[in-house]
């Protein structure tokens, strides 16, 4: 019976647009919950466990009472409290790096203040040790990192220099009769800027700076360089200044570092992929500066996905809690809030963008784990395009989760307000948004310099958009335009000034896409949307069997938003007209009344397979709305 009322429901919501075979592919059933968070989850779900088990120590406990200095010092102390527990390694970040990243993504579940200062000093600092750094610099900082002894930075943005790496200005330049490097600040513009962890904690940075041996430049290199001594005692010539209050993000203490002919041993330098001997000599395995700067930031990858995944746990985190509250608050001749369809719009192509996001950051975890140096500018792409996608998408889906809740959504103690304030640096950190989009069409573009794309629109004429292909034909037809549409522009570009030479050339190809950029984000999402949708219906095949119409539901409502939201698109490249573009709205609608039928059964459902403890949702609105007045919210 329950089955027939929400295939009735999706009737309702049906137009003579939309193939009615739609209805017979979500005639959903019961499902495992606990089936689809292993699904969802995959590795290291013993230590998991473990792990959330672990943050239902008081110490955890939410308290939107403190002052600043008080809660930069509980987040210090929870995370001793955390490091005791040894549940993962500096090491790991090398030897497990799943248990590495399932480690810090735990702690997104808590406070995300801890996860950031943690993924500082874990993925930042430790990680760029072990990854740039040889045993000499494992044995002497990874042992003490792991104990929280030895506090980490990671000193890379400049006051002057955020996206430009390349271009910062600290230098470090090596005096052959100490054997020593001396760091230095020539201008205020090069300082280090909103460094997590300098303002007070600090005792060790990994400091990105412009290498000269011998009176040569040699490019961006990183230094190991201590900010205090082992009594918290700032080093000399080491100046630092606490960046202060924050928008968000209050228990990590920021801060801006200045090095005035700062002299580090010649051991200081992370020398893996170059090194310098006693006499000055400069080695390296690779040839270029550009090639060595590539290999250098390369640690970034793994920031970035823990930042994607961070984004999409406080998503989970949102939807739960605003469904919860949905489905249970009535509002209106006692209908449930859960009920209407503007509720449904908002919550449930989130929850699918969640499921969407969820499954390509396997997918890019599952390419990681293969570590094929084949594989690392598809890497790059893809880290780079989830980043800034699930990261955009928690901006969205956090501010839709807070609205949804109305006032309660409002009260810190309900938990998402105080998310949306720590989490808004997201954007922009760890590679900002647009830029990192850039660097996806950049890399599209480059390919389609060799092999252009040939964009195909799918015929529409008596399609259904129930029909996941039709919807992939479109996703990919709108990623393969805007690529041939930038490419074109620049190819022809160059072939005008191809008169003038080479470089002439190349810098009127350069124009033109400058020129394109609002096109170079759009293809980065084109291309975002596309692989994830793909992804999405690949892996639901792969999925628990009795959920796989729930699946196979949310995978088309979550591409059928995606073409909604580019809806625009398709009309003026004249693939869509109107009837199509009603025909998407009616399918997205139909999709969420079943959904939200039974009282939002799927949708709890689904939101429960994310596997969140009560003790990490922590809102009172998500267990009982009507006993928040009584509570102790302090």
């Amino acid at each position: 019976m329950a089955a027939e009322r929400r295939v009735a429901a999706l009737s309702r919501h049906l137009t003579s647009a939309v193939d009615v075979d739609i209805v017979s592919k979500t005639s959903l059933q019961d499902f495992d919950a606990n089936e689809v968070y292993r699904f969802l989850t995959r590795d290291n779900l013993e230590l998991r466990a473990k792990m959330l088990d672990h943050l239902k120590d008081d110490i955890y406990k939410a308290d939107y009472y403190l002052s600043l200095l008080d809660f930069r010092e509980l987040t210090l102390q929870r995370l001793k409290h955390f490091v005791d527990q040894k549940f993962f390694s500096v090491f790991d970040y090398l030897q497990d790096p799943l248990r590495f990243m399932a480690g810090l993504e735990t702690l997104a579940s808590t406070d995300y203040s801890l996860c950031i200062k943690a993924g500082v000093h874990f993925t930042l600092c430790g990680g760029t040790i072990a990854k740039l750094g040889t045993k000499k610099h494992h044995a002497e900082f990874l042992p003490r990192m792991d104990t929280l002894d030895l506090p980490g930075c990671f000193g890379m943005t400049e006051l002057g220099h955020g996206s430009n790496v390349m271009g910062i200005e600290t230098q470090a330049t090596y005096d052959e009769q100490t054997g020593e490097f001396v760091i230095q600040t020539p201008r205020d513009t090069a300082s280090k800027f909103w460094i997590g962890g300098a303002a007070q904690h600090g005792k060790v940075c990994t400091v990105f700076a412009q290498l000269t041996v011998r009176g040569k430049w040699e490019g961006p290199h990183v230094f190991v360089v201590r900010l205090r001594d082992d009594q918290g005692r700032t080093m000399p010539g080491v100046r630092i200044l606490d960046n202060g209050a924050k928008a968000g993000l209050n228990g990590v203490d920021n801060g801006q570092l200045w090095f005035n002919n700062v002299r580090v041993p010649r051991d200081a330098l992370l020398d893996r992929y170059a090194s310098v001997a006693e006499d000055g000599t400069y080695s390296s395995p690779i040839p270029s500066v550009a090639q060595r700067f590539g290999t250098m930031v390369g640690g970034l990858t793994t920031g970035r996905m823990l930042i994607a995944q961070g984004a999409i746990d406080a998503s989970k985190i949102g939807v739960t809690i605003a469904l919860r509250y949905a489905c249970a608050r009535p509002q209106f001749q006692g209908k449930r809030i859960m009920e209407y369809l503007t509720h449904q719009r908002r919550l449930l192509p989130a929850l699918a963008t969640i499921y969407a996001m969820q499954i390509q950051s396997l997918r890019l975890k599952a390419l990681y784990m293969r570590k094929r140096p084949e594989d690392g500018k598809q890497i790059h792409v893809i880290s780079s395009s989830l980043k800034a996608g699930a990261t955009w998408h928690r901006v969205e889906i956090l501010q839709a989760c807070r609205e949804c809740c109305g006032g309660q959504g409002f009260l810190a103690a309900n938990k998402i307000g105080p998310m949306k304030n720590d989490m808004d640096v997201d954007v922009t950190f760890e590679g900002d948004n647009t830029v990192m989009m850039q660097q996806v069409a950049k890399a599209l573009l480059d390919t389609a310099a060799k092999q252009p794309p040939r964009p195909q629109a799918p015929s529409l004429q008596g399609a259904s958009f129930a029909d996941l292909s039709i919807i992939a034909s479109l996703l990919r037809f709108q990623e393969d335009a805007l690529t041939a549409q930038i490419g074109g522009a620049m190819a022809q570009a160059a072939k005008g000034a191809a008169s003038q030479g080479k470089k002439a050339a190349a810098a009127a190809a350069t124009d033109a896409y400058e020129d394109n950029l609002d096109l170079a984000v759009a293809l980065g999402w084109a291309f975002v949307d596309r692989v994830s949708f793909e992804g999405f219906v690949e892996e639901v095949q792969k999925g628990p069997a009795n959920a796989k119409p729930a699946l196979t539901l949310l995978a088309t409502l979550y591409g059928l938003t995606r073409v909604e939201r580019r809806m625009a698109f398709y009309l003026a490249a004249g693939v869509a007209d109107g009837g199509h573009a009603a025909a998407v709205r009616s399918a997205v609608n139909a999709a969420c009344a079943v959904l939200s039928s039974d009282g939002g059964w799927a949708a709890l459902r689904l939101a429960e397979s994310f596997g969140i403890p009560d003790h990490c949702l922590q809102a009172p609105i998500a267990f009982d709305w009507r006993q928040i007045g009584s509570q102790h919210l302090g």
